[in-house]
């Protein structure tokens, strides 16, 4: 199973929102209001001298899907104000 992480300048919400109905990804947790730095990117710290804020969408994809799905999510990480973060993951069952 992979996990992806996908955190963006919130201007970019349609064209991360249209790109996850493209790849068919219906289920994910979001973060409403995520902060920090990048060096790919300006500060978003939701201040005054660094206004802004990230979202942050977490999804979790059995590895058929996510080979289904690289290519779209590559195309849409070349954009400055997203990054794309993908890591082995296990579900814990109980």
């Amino acid at each position: 199973m992979k996990l992806l992480f996908l955190v963006y300048d919130v201007d970019f919400e349609e064209e991360v929102q249209e790109t996850l109905k493209e790849a068919d990804l219906k289920e994910y947790t979001l973060w409403e209001r995520v902060l920090g730095k990048g060096k790919r990117s300006d500060p978003r710290l939701d201040t005054s001298a660094w206004p802004g804020f990230n979202r942050l969408i977490m999804i979790a994809l059995p590895e058929e899907r996510w080979e289904e799905v690289k290519g779209k999510i590559s195309k849409l990480t070349q954009r400055p104000g997203i990054r794309g973060f993908i890591w082995d993951c296990e579900e814990v069952k109980g």
